[in-house]
């Protein structure tokens, strides 16, 4: 053996495992993924908001029902992508009819706008969709927006039940 690899060898006996390894400059080692903070420093959940896949999911369905029943079509027996193919060949067949259903749904999503404007203590009168949705941003960004209160209950029924009719 020659004096070099005599000395590495003491050297390694002698210097404890991490020894080498200390000398180096750390690295700082993130825990979290990368993109799992949006900016200024929040979490939130990886594929989004934690609910909003089931909420997206009851949409689609409404949708799917409105869309069903205004173009008339039969339901029982079906599945849900029986009924989707039906209306994606009414919309197809029918571009005139499809163009008013996106109108009656439109005209629909600005009456509960203007609703819930109207809730926040904003003037609807005269506005459009636009002009609703940049009031309620301003609401927002100034903290004053009002979260709309659940829907009530139904209230249990106090009538008695009725009782079989003696025979």
């Amino acid at each position: 053996m020659n004096l070099f690899t005599t000395l590495t060898l003491a050297a390694a006996l002698v210097l404890p495992a991490g020894a080498g390894i200390a000398a180096q400059p750390q690295q700082t080692q993130t825990t979290q993924p990368e993109g799992s903070y949006k900016q200024h420093g929040e979490i939130y959940h990886p594929k989004g908001r934690p609910g909003h896949k089931r909420f997206r999911e009851a949409h689609k369905r409404h949708m799917l029902k409105e869309a069903v029943v205004f173009f008339g079509i039969k339901t029982d027996g079906k599945n849900e992508e029986q009924l989707i193919r039906e209306v994606r060949a009414m919309k197809e067949k029918q571009p005139e009819k499809w163009a008013q259903f996106k109108q009656v749904m439109k005209e629909k999503r600005l009456v509960r706008l203007k609703a819930f404007a109207a809730a926040q203590g904003i003037k609807t009168e005269g506005m459009n969709e636009k002009q609703l949705r940049e009031e309620l941003r301003k609401l927002h960004h100034e903290g004053k927006l009002k979260m709309p209160a659940p829907a009530p209950a139904p209230a249990p029924s106090s009538a008695p039940k009725a009782s079989p009719a003696p025979q």
